[in-house]
């Protein structure tokens, strides 16, 4: 860390995005109201509707007394994990020496820990439980060099980002990797191998590929699972995110059983309103989508997560149609959310689709502090190394959203970008 101490440096610069928006939204979430227990924790649910009354002569028998059976989900908190090091001179020369620092090392250290939650919140907004992050789309030879791994399926699912368009959707597969990633592939619920990520996208083959390289040879196989495995020192699958993520949106919008309930035995535990069709975004689009959920689930939509493309796709739609007396315009159309509701919007969701849902339908359970965007070095817990002159500091965030109603969400693919 010898650039963050004074010679001819100037201040630290920030070159590159670390924030994400998805964890300013996740603060807004409603925080579920109950006792979290480190066994299954019950989620209350009613899925089936009352009887309809019944309509007597005068003397007659009264209606059957029947009353809905609640239903239940059940889930558990996950843990996500930062740590970083530094050693006893950095931490010396933090007590005695701060004004040789351009910025407080072990600050700095602490604020990149809290951007790489930011990051796993961000991932996590819009994946599943599972911790799928893509899909090896074609079998390739064997190696433990693999320059150019094809991917597919963003977080595990074909509906949202099946890849293959050589464009929008093969360039977000790609952005989901950072190169220096461990990530592992998963084949049948075991380990295949671990790797690191060399290049994403991949330097010869481009967009919707990555290249890796990988501890052992071996043969990237179709239908291959890949997560992300930066566990120290565990080679197991343990060491790996599998079935360690939070429940995101694709997972809400399109898993056939989430909370360890099916759809097949409730038919309202399945989003309210799904659509396929390609299309321009537009007040037709979303106003199906608030029809839909209401019918289906009784609340009005409120929250909407659309993609930059689709955005802008619809402003130039919308400009497009508009006339002007006067050889002045204005370029700073908008998309306008109705009374009551949002739009939000950012790098990481899913293109060519639009996201809706009621705001209490989807809320949240905390076991510890979610840190600032540049997380303060006084939340990590320090401890020291073994044998060294080096100390570790770590935090560990445990949360978890939690759906209640997923006949209140919605979603719309297929839809154009620009």
């Amino acid at each position: 860390m010898a650039d963050l101490y004074q010679k001819t440096n100037t201040q630290v610069k920030t070159a590159v995005k670390l924030v994400t928006e998805e964890m300013k939204w996740f603060r807004s979430y409603p925080k579920e109201q109950i006792e979290v227990s480190a066994n299954e924790n019950r989620v209350p649910l009613i899925l089936n509707q009352p009887l309809f009354p019944a309509n007597i002569a005068e003397g007659g028998n009264e209606r059957i007394m029947a009353t809905p059976v609640p239903q239940h989900g059940t889930f558990l908190p996950v843990q996500m994990n930062v740590r970083y090091g530094f050693s006893g001179l950095a931490q010396a020369l933090t007590a005695r020496a701060r004004g040789a620092m351009i910025q407080d090392q072990i600050e700095y250290q602490a604020n990149m820990a809290g951007y790489s939650i930011g990051r796993g919140i961000g991932l996590s907004t819009y994946g599943q439980s599972t911790g799928t992050v893509a899909v090896v789309k074609t079998t390739g030879s064997a190696s433990a060099t693999q320059n150019g791994i094809a991917i597919k399926n963003a977080y595990g699912s074909a509906t949202f980002v099946p890849g293959g368009d050589g464009t929008v959707q093969d360039t977000y597969l790609s952005s989901l990797f950072r190169v220096g990633d461990h990530i592992a592939l998963i084949r049948s619920a075991a380990i295949v191998e671990f790797a690191s990520v060399v290049a994403s996208p991949s330097a010869a083959s481009g967009v919707g590929f990555i290249d890796a390289l990988f501890t052992s040879s071996i043969t990237p196989t179709v239908g291959d699972l890949i997560v992300f495995a930066n566990a120290d020192g565990d080679n197991t699958i343990t060491g790996t995110d599998v079935n360690n993520w939070a429940i995101g949106f694709t997972e809400i919008l399109v898993a056939s059983s989430l909370l360890g309930l099916a759809t097949s035995s409730a038919a309202n535990w399945a989003a309210g309103s799904t659509s396929t069709t390609v299309q321009r975004m537009s007040f037709i689009v979303k106003e199906k989508m608030i029809n839909d959920c209401w019918n289906a689930g009784g609340v009005q939509i409120n929250k909407f997560i659309v993609a930059q493309g689709v955005r802008r796709d619809a402003i130039m739609g919308q400009l497009g149609g508009r006339r002007y007396d006067g050889s002045d315009t204005d370029i700073e159309g908008d998309l306008n959310a109705g009374k009551g509701q949002s739009y939000f919007t950012s790098q990481l969701a899913l293109p060519g689709t639009l996201i809706g849902w009621y705001d209490k339908a989807v809320s949240k359970i905390e076991l510890s502090d979610l840190p600032d965007d540049g997380a303060s070095k006084s939340i990590f817990k320090l401890d020291k190394v073994q044998g060294k002159s080096q100390v570790a500091a770590s935090y560990d965030y445990f949360y978890q959203r939690i759906p209640s109603s997923r006949a209140a969400t919605g979603y719309a693919t297929g839809l154009t970008s620009t």
